[in-house]
């Protein structure tokens, strides 16, 4: 935390009292106290002291920039609420709570009035509140209107939403209704009644309805009315509406713009317009037909004022200081010799100033001198007014260096000729104040201490890390503060710091820095005692001067890190602001601001260091809380590397003792690097920390200690004694005794050798332990002197064994022993009542042997003995078994031919004995047989009871040779629970022989039999009811089936019967083969079209419908078929004739092409003509055009004029298929121009082609018919339909609904003339650039108009009758010819439409410019008019008022032969042209 010196005691605002200051957003006008306040969140905090006087009022200042920018205009000691002062008059705007009214009132609005804006005697310190305004008379409230519609029916926010969606709707229908009828340019009557009246009963219904916030009074009801009214009228009935009148010309502009922007595209912009009609529409002559005014101005006298705008200005003292003596004495000559001068500005209205006199009055003395600036040709100057006609004439700014503090007024300005300026009359003085400064240091006066305080270069300075402010010493200089910022100027004085510690910033604000009230009165200058009026100079500008004021920032440095402290900016009571550094980067860094010596004084850093600390590292040595032990054994440690956790700055210096016992050793190391920082303990005892210290810093051990101890070798001490049994002859081995030394677990390593046998290589054997005492027995099997050598002992600690070397012999006679014998297979476990086992043992040592065992059953036993046992292997009988269960027999004793008993452990057999064997039987649902699929594996259902695995023995009753099948159930299928099968190799009957697992089991006779049966396929074929068999077919020998003969195309082809044998439904594949009527390997199948299909069939008998889209032969084939018991399809061969074992699977059937023919046109001379589109979307075919001249038609020509036309006229065929067979028979349609279509029917055409004679009345007129094939027929009866024979006979509505055929139209050649409205109807031939050129178009709705402009020729296409183009600039503009669109080669040339189009004549008013011109009073000024065009001109000029509209006088020059003319005037005010007209045009146009 930081603390200030002096602290300021905020005064707080009310606690029921919200306030809302206007100033409180963040502005450019807020306050240094303002920002700070809101950067600190202490917004809600108002500092201010009782005794402080009101620094500004007035009016508002801008904001200062560094160096000078104060407004000081008025009395130095107020400041202005526009600065954003913390001491603004301003009405603060508030919310006062009145609880005893209506709690749902609106807040009221209080005014207070901060201290600082009272007078002096009236500062308390507390805000003081206007009187609270007088409680509101408050009327009773209306009750609520309620609706009509009761809310049981229907609540409130469904009412509000129905009507809303009713008005919606309502106003979406009329928007409908008003668009179509705009579209079409018409009116409706009924329309306008029709709206009129649903408006009427909405609003009627909304005021009867009364639905809460729908309502409306009966007033409104009225109005609502009358303005629908007019709406309707203004949408439906008015032919010319305000709406269009308005919008029109709105967006004839906007889109004029747009297309003229377009067209200003270089190179591409005109192709993309052409000659567009919304540049005809929206064309306006430029403005540069008239061009210029000359305004003139009349001067008042020449004025002269310093400081205009009321700033005030501060000299940087320091650096003048800086700068060489002479200097201050030719600043006013040279004034570029000072950099530091500060400039007031005068500003200069009239003539060139030649001598300036202005008064300084000096703060420290109050004495007043008079300085003379002789070269103000000198002064930097800044003209941002001239007038050339008035010679040196100007409104200019100087700029008048100063370099001492202190008050300036102007006295006097005089011109070269001794006339004097005037001045501002009782204008304030311009104060002049030093320029605050600021900065940081650091004290040095502080001892360096226990936190190894140290101060750098550079304003840089280190401190050890603070652990609390407790742990500090009592020295009173860290408790002071470390650093202080000195500021100096004129009081009071803000500083703005900011603190940024490891990234997060704080902003220190040093604004309550008081001003001296008392104590800086002078008395005396130079020792000489002062007046009284001296005094009184002196103490009214004292405050004014620069004081210095030392503050000391105190910080507790708690944690590590940077701390960087940055002085901003320093702010005096003039305002003036110094900024001294940038402000803080957005990411915490001072903007990669690096600290210099020359910005020491404002950017201060301190390093502080934390202190180091040090503990021990967590490892797999040191994890554990017990000691750590040290051993010479490879496999374990005589050295531990103690690791440690070292934080801080390297190098590190580390204290550690080593306690062993009484004494203590102290050692010291150094680590460069924290990583893999270890302390070597390979000396046993006591490991503390006792202190690390770092680079920078002492810090402490946090670790606790770590005890090395030393271990011992393990050792083992081995007793043995022998094992005697009187009955074996002897010794039979030796009992050892073993005492241990060390850490357990032990072991003990030994090895076994019979010296009997040399040879042999010794057994190792290992005795595992953790006692420290172990009995060891050891009994060979085979006799013989045994050596047992003991060669190692291991531990915990010595894992890699100490070596030791103790022998003990021991005689050893032999023992017999037996065990179970598995050489010879498994040992029995299972077997059945009634059933023997035997069980195989084996014997070693002397013969004969003598055994005994026991046979144990249902906690039973019962001892068995053999004896005389000479050979090695036997068998034990056990058995028959009389009762199921477990049988265990266990091998108790076996002695040897010397009578050497040995007692057998865990040589035993188990046996379970079951009571009964397994059973069998099938399970054959369908009363005992199954049913099978040809082909498929057959499997009989069997259901076994028992243990898996069991046989099964079955065999086929029929079987001529009696084979016995046999098949084992495993034991998986057993386990799930479910049916097991057997295989069955070929239908018939088969029976279970028998079934037997370890026991013999019983068959089921009811179920011992199962008979296999195999489905039928199935198989598809064609009936041959409705078939002939045609005996000379050229595809088969055989022969084939056919059915009859088809038209292509015909509806019913034909319908083949179908016949299934199986289970249905049926699946089939059938294979159709086509072949066309010019293929000349009809029937072989290699050269046919073929396809394969299917088709599912549910119920017999079915059919299968024919193919007849394609002329030529069919024959169908069915290959496969499947049902349902056959799910995979089954081949069945090809079958042309019936016989005894197979039906027809293939049949045959032809397909007769129908007459195709085609309508064509030829030329009189036989040429085709090409009727197909163009286009490839495009179905309609072109339309045959015939262009005739005015008068050859037969609707305004007579008959002979038609008949030599239609000698040229194009001839109509009908082209018949030569695959057809004549005669034929032939429908055209015809559609005329008007009136219904007419089908023309032309029979017994014999050959393949045929001209098509129209009627006379359906050609005798000009205009466009259409002619199509509809159908034909040949001599077999077949028929080729070619349209959709519901539309025959229908009249022609659009000509885009008839497709195909061909289309005739006979155009007549077009006409042009011009409009009788147009410029182009001038007999003259003379028009003027702006004028619209339009001609009449007659003929066709479509046109291709040629023209040439200025020897262009153009090509526009015109769709209207009226074609207009625009005169935009002058030469010759002729039409030339005009042809229909739809056929080009139908022209008409023109030679008597030409036209020369002018230029608009222009005039200029003194050269074309804006000129605004000042003469003093008296003078004459000559106006220039200059005039362009074709003489005799005509033109108006007039005189406006200087800064208005108004018309001071008019003038009309008519039939003016020359191109110039002047007028000379001495009074004021703007002359301009207003019409100009010459021989041919004028402007603006009439």
């Amino acid at each position: 935390m930081s603390s200030l010196h002096p602290l300021s005691t905020p005064q707080n605002l009310s606690s029921r009292t919200h306030l809302t200051s206007p100033h409180s957003a963040a502005s450019p006008e807020s306050t240094f106290s303002e920002r700070v306040y809101r950067s600190t969140d202490r917004r809600k905090a108002t500092h201010w002291s009782p005794e402080e006087p009101p620094l500004y009022s007035g009016s508002p200042t801008p904001r200062p920039q560094q160096g000078a920018t104060s407004l000081l205009n008025t009395p130095t000691h107020t400041r202005t609420p526009g600065s954003g002062s913390r001491y603004d008059t301003t009405p603060i705007y508030g919310e006062y709570e009145d609880y005893e009214d209506d709690p749902n009132d609106d807040a009221k609005t209080v005014y207070y009035t901060p201290t600082s804006a009272m007078p002096r005697g009236m500062a308390g310190g507390l805000w003081k509140q206007a009187p609270p305004p007088q409680p509101r008379f408050v009327a009773p409230k209306k009750p609520a209107p309620t609706s009509a519609i009761p809310t049981s029916v229907l609540d409130l926010p469904s009412q509000r939403t129905y009507a809303l969606a009713i008005g919606v709707a309502l106003m979406a229908w009329k928007a409908y209704d008003a668009i179509c009828l705009s579209v079409n340019e018409g009116v409706s009557t009924g329309l306008f009644i029709q709206w009129c009246a649903l408006d009427v009963l909405l609003w009627y219904f909304g005021w009867r309805l009364h639905i809460p916030q729908f309502s409306i009074s009966a007033r409104t009801m009225g109005v609502l009315i009358g303005l629908s009214v007019f709406l309707n009228a203004n949408l439906f009935w008015l032919r010319t509406s305000l709406f269009v009148l308005a919008a029109k010309p709105m967006a004839l502009g906007f889109a004029g713009n747009c297309i003229r922007f377009v067209q200003r595209i270089p190179f591409i912009g005109p192709q993309i317009v052409g000659d567009s009609e919304l540049l005809i529409d929206t064309f306006e002559l430029d403005r540069e037909h008239i061009l210029g005014r000359h305004t003139i101005h009349i001067l008042p006298h020449s004025l002269a004022q310093m400081n205009q705008n009321g700033r005030g200005f501060c000299i940087d003292e320091q650096a003048r200081r800086s700068e060489p003596w002479y200097w201050k004495y030719t600043s006013s000559v040279f004034p570029h010799h000072s950099s530091q001068n500060t400039r007031i500005p005068l500003l200069i209205n009239g003539t060139q100033p030649a001598s300036i006199v202005y008064a300084h009055t000096s703060f420290e003395t109050g004495q007043r001198q008079l300085h003379s600036v002789k070269n103000v040709g000198a002064l930097h100057r800044e003209v941002s007014t001239a007038y050339p006609a008035l010679g040196s004439w100007v409104q200019a700014t100087y700029y008048l260096p100063v370099s001492d503090v202190g008050a300036y007024e102007l006295v006097s300005v005089k011109d070269d000729k001794g006339l004097e300026f005037r001045t501002a009359l009782q204008a304030p003085p311009t104060i002049v104040v030093s320029c605050p400064t600021a900065r940081l240091q650091w004290r040095t006066d502080v001892p360096r201490g226990a936190d190894n305080f140290i101060v750098h270069n550079r304003g840089e300075a280190t401190i050890c890390q603070r652990v609390s402010s407790d742990d500090q010493d009592s020295d009173p200089a860290y408790d002071d503060g470390l650093m202080e910022a000195i500021a100096m100027g004129y009081e009071p004085l803000e500083m703005t710091i900011v603190r940024l510690v490891n990234g997060r910033r704080e902003v220190i604000g040093l604004d309550d820095i008081q001003p001296r009230v008392s104590g800086d009165f002078v008395d005396k200058i130079d020792g000489k005692d002062l007046s009284e009026t001296q005094r009184a100079a002196i103490n009214k500008w004292s405050k004014y001067r620069a004081r210095r004021l030392t503050y000391t920032l105190t910080d507790a440095f708690l944690n590590p890190g940077e701390y960087v402290y940055k002085l901003e900016n320093v702010r005096d009571a003039a305002n003036h602001t110094v900024r001294l550094s940038e402000s803080v980067g957005t990411h915490g860094m001072f903007n990669g601001e690096v600290t210099a010596v020359d910005k020491a004084q404002y950017l201060s850093k301190i390093q502080v260091y934390g202190r180091p600390a040090v503990t021990w590292a967590s490892s797999s040595d040191t994890s554990g809380t017990e000691q750590l032990r040290l051993s010479s054994d490879r496999l374990r440690k005589s050295r531990y590397d103690l690791p440690l956790k070292l934080s801080g700055q390297a190098p590190w210096t580390v204290d550690y003792e080593i306690i062993d016992g009484d004494a203590i050793e102290k050692q010291t190391m150094t680590f460069a690097k924290s990583k893999n920082a270890v302390i070597a303990a390979s000396a046993p005892g006591i490991y503390r920390i006792l202190g690390v210290s770092d680079k920078n810093c002492v810090g402490n051990a946090m670790a606790s200690n770590i005890t090395l101890v030393r271990t011992v070798r393990p050792t083992v001490s081995i007793t043995a004694s022998p094992i005697t049994a009187k009955e074996c002859g002897g010794e039979i081995g030796s009992q050892i005794e073993l005492e241990l030394t060390g850490r357990p677990p032990f072991v003990v390593h030994y090895k076994e050798r019979n010296l009997r046998f040399p040879n042999t290589r010794a057994v190792t054997r290992v005795v595992r332990t953790t006692q420290r005492r172990h009995s060891l027995r050891i009994t060979p099997d085979l006799a013989g002197t045994y050596e047992f050598e003991f060669f190692q002992v291991d531990d915990d600690n010595y894992p890699s064994g100490q070596p030791i070397k103790t022998i003990v012999k021991q005689v050893v006679h032999a023992q017999p022993s037996a065990k179970l014998d598995t050489s010879g297979g498994s040992i029995p476990s299972r077997a059945c009542m009634g059933q023997s086992v035997k069980i195989p043992v084996r014997f070693a040592g002397q013969g004969p042997w003598g055994l005994t065992y026991s046979i144990i059953h249902d906690d039973r036993r019962v001892t068995e003995v053999m004896e005389d046992i000479t050979d090695e292997h036997i068998t034990i009988p056990v058995g028959p078994f009389e009762n199921a269960g477990a049988y265990a027999i266990e091998l108790l004793q076996v002695r040897d031919g010397n009578k050497c008993p040995r007692d057998l452990r865990d040589v035993s057999a188990s046996i379970r004995v079951r009571e009964g064997g397994p059973q069998a039987g099938f399970k054959c649902m369908d009363h005992g047989s199954i049913r099978a699929l040809a082909g498929k594996p057959i499997r009989l259902p069997i259901h076994v009871t028992g243990e898996a695995p069991i046989t099964v023995k079955y065999r086929r009753v029929d079987d001529p040779d009696e084979r016995v099948f046999e098949a084992t159930v495993p034991q998986k299928s057993m386990d799930m629970g479910q049916d097991s099968y057997i295989p069955a190799y070929e239908p018939g009957e088969y029976e279970l022989v028998s079934v037997d697992d370890v026991c013999p089991g019983t068959v089921d006779q009811d179920n011992s039999r199962c008979t296999v049966r195999v489905e039928p396929k199935p198989y598809a074929w064609f009936e041959t009811k409705d078939l002939v068999l045609d005996d000379t077919s050229s595809s088969r020998k055989e022969g084939v089936w056919r059915f009859a003969d088809a038209c292509q195309g015909a509806a019913d082809p034909g319908i083949l019967q179908l016949g299934f044998s199986g289970s249905g439904p049926w699946e089939i594949e059938y294979l159709v083969e086509h072949w066309t009527s010019l293929n000349p390997h009809s029937g072989i199948s290699k050269y046919a079209d073929q396809s394969t299909k299917r088709t599912a069939v549910a119920l017999r008998p079915s059919t299968l419908k024919a193919e007849a889209s394609e002329p030529g032969l069919y024959r169908y084939t069915i290959m496969s078929v499947r049902d349902q018991r056959y799910q995979e399809f089954q081949r069945q061969p090809p079958v042309f004739v019936k016989n005894s074992v197979s039906n027809v699977t293939a049949v045959e059937h032809r397909v007769t092409l129908s007459p195709e023919a085609e309508l064509r046109a030829y030329l009189p001379d036989g040429t085709p003509i090409d009727t197909s589109s163009s286009s490839a979307f495009r179905r309609k075919p072109k339309v045959i055009k015939h262009c005739l001249a005015t008068g050859q038609s037969r609707s305004e020509g007579d008959a002979q004029s038609w008949a030599k036309v239609r000698e040229h006229l194009p001839v109509f065929r009908i082209e018949f298929d030569r695959r057809g067979l004549p005669p034929f028979q032939a429908w055209i349609e015809v559609f005329p121009t008007t009136g219904p279509s007419e089908v023309v029917q032309i029979d017994n055409i014999d050959s393949y082609m045929q001209v098509v004679a129209l009627p006379e009345h359906i050609a005798a007129k000009t205009g466009r018919y259409h002619m199509r094939l509809i159908k034909t027929r040949d001599a077999r009866g077949c028929e080729k339909e070619f349209v959709d024979m519901a539309t025959v006979g229908l009249a022609r509505k659009d000509a885009g609904a008839i497709e195909g055929g061909i289309e005739i139209e006979y155009v007549e050649a077009p006409s042009a003339r011009p409009a009788s409205s147009s410029p182009a109807a001038n007999p003259a031939r003379d028009v003027c650039v702006g004028d619209i050129l339009a001609f009449d178009l007659r003929g066709l709705s479509s046109w291709t108009v040629d023209y040439t402009y200025n020897h262009v020729r153009r090509s526009a296409p015109a769709n209207k009758h009226l074609f207009r183009r625009l005169a935009d600039v002058p030469g010759n503009f002729s039409v030339n010819r005009v042809c229909h669109r739809s056929t080009n080669d139908c022209c008409s040339e023109f030679d008597d439409l030409s036209y020369t189009v002018h230029e608009i004549p222009r005039v200029r008013v003194s050269g074309g410019k804006d000129v605004y011109q000042d003469i003093l009073e008296g003078d004459q000024v000559e106006i220039r008019m200059d005039l362009a065009g074709t003489p005799p001109f005509t033109f108006t000029w007039q005189r406006r008022a200087l800064g208005s509209t108004k018309v001071l006088e008019s003038h009309t020059v008519k039939d003016l032969e020359t191109s110039e003319y002047k007028i000379v005037t001495s009074n004021e005010g703007t002359f301009e042209v207003t019409f100009v007209r010459d021989r041919y045009c004028q402007y603006p146009k009439a």
